[in-house]
């Protein structure tokens, strides 16, 4: 019994020291209409350790909370990029860009 109780509490003891450290980011995007804010919200949830993501399309802003301790700004910055979009200063895949729908590309 003892052995049992000496086993829980370092279970305990080992995921307590675990703690998820959330941040919010913002990063300006090339994105344009609500077919962007649907194809960057549901496909920046898929990556490990975010949180949450919501794509302003007037201010071209999308904030992303995540777990620092899983992911960085630069995965995510690199993710959007995939998708097609610039992301800050890293200009979107010129593949992905061009797969985009004609109402997703930047004005001219």
């Amino acid at each position: 019994m003892k052995k049992l109780i000496i086993l829980i509490a370092l279970i305990l003891m080992a995921f307590s020291g675990v703690k998820a450290q959330i941040i919010e980011a913002k990063i300006k995007t090339s994105g344009q209409c609500e077919h962007c804010k649907e194809t960057i919200e549901k496909n920046l949830r898929f990556e490990k350790g975010v949180k949450k993501v919501n794509f302003d399309i007037e201010s071209h802003i999308v904030r992303v909370k995540f777990d620092q301790k899983k992911t960085t700004i630069q995965t995510i910055q690199i993710d959007i990029t995939k998708l097609g979009y610039d992301a800050d200063s890293l200009p979107a895949d010129p593949i992905a860009y061009e797969n985009l729908n004609a109402c997703c590309k930047k004005q001219k």
